[in-house]
């Protein structure tokens, strides 16, 4: 089907004049959809699916699988935030281009930019001005489902110089009977050394695999990137205790809109120190 999708995507693109970008994700969105058709992954979404205005739209949430990006495609056309290395993947990263995706170096080895803030917020600004909601997961990894991450503060930054108002979302999967040993933290979820190819496989070979989605309606608040990126977390936690069905993600302290400055005031509950220079550390 991916073969099947890129065929289809060079042809629209030379009779059609498809364009990467919105044209491209309303596109990836339909070939999304067939896919999960295909796998015969059921979809639950609760809450109102997210529309972008004039000012643009950011949407977080947690990360388990690359199945996320499929399932979060066929609700809707977003803007993917992804890593850098996706866009040289055989097949998927041709995909993803035409999607308008934004690309995002990591830190190399010693912990320096690869990348500058101004280079990331000029391709942040564009895909806000897309007219379609932009999707990231500022765990910036994967996991097995068991906790949330704290947030990678980075594309926070971004958002607050736009204007762009932000929600959050959640992803969770569960398994029907007929699959055995098969569990969602080993066979759903990608994470830690697992190779791509055995557990693609593996997947493709579950059987009522069902997956929830839900937005938040209400916009996520805060004065600088700590707190916004506190904020975001918290309300993807609560999003994910509902769907998943899992006891309570531990918190990090969320703060109010207009009181980022309580941040280096004092001694913060739930934090060992604050760091007037780094900001906040566990």
């Amino acid at each position: 089907m991916l073969l099947c999708a890129v065929a289809d995507g060079q042809v629209r693109k030379v009779l059609l004049g498809m364009r990467a970008g919105p044209d491209g994700a309303v596109w990836v969105s339909a070939w999304c959809r067939r896919i999960v058709r295909a796998m015969g992954i059921s979809c639950e979404v609760e809450g109102q699916v997210p529309q972008a205005d004039e000012r643009g739209l950011a949407l977080v949430s947690n990360h388990l699988s690359y199945l996320d990006v499929l399932v979060y495609s066929a609700v809707r056309p977003f803007v993917m935030v992804s890593k850098t290395e996706v866009r040289g993947w055989p097949l998927l990263g041709w995909i993803t281009a035409q999607a308008g995706t934004v690309y995002v170096e990591r830190t190399d080895v010693r912990g320096g930019q690869t990348q500058t803030h101004a280079e990331v917020n000029a391709k942040m600004a564009e895909a806000f001005a897309s007219g379609l909601p932009v999707l990231f997961f500022p765990e910036g990894t994967t996991t097995d489902g068991g906790t949330v991450l704290p947030f990678r503060r980075g594309l926070f930054h971004s958002v607050l110089r736009g204007g762009v108002p932000m929600r959050t979302a959640a992803v969770a999967y569960s398994l029907g009977e007929g699959n055995g040993e098969a569990r969602v933290d080993e066979h759903v979820c990608y994470w830690g050394e697992m190779v791509f190819g055995p557990h693609l496989f593996g997947a493709l070979g579950l059987k009522d695999l069902k997956v929830r989605l839900k937005f938040a309606e209400a916009e996520v608040v805060g004065e600088d990137r700590f707190a916004l990126a506190l904020n975001a977390r918290d309300g993807v936690c609560a999003l994910y205790e509902e769907i998943a069905q899992v006891a309570s993600v531990p918190r990090q302290v969320a703060f109010p809109s207009q009181q980022s400055e309580y941040l280096f005031d004092r001694p913060v509950e739930g934090f060992a120190a604050v760091d007037l220079e780094r900001g906040v550390r566990g």
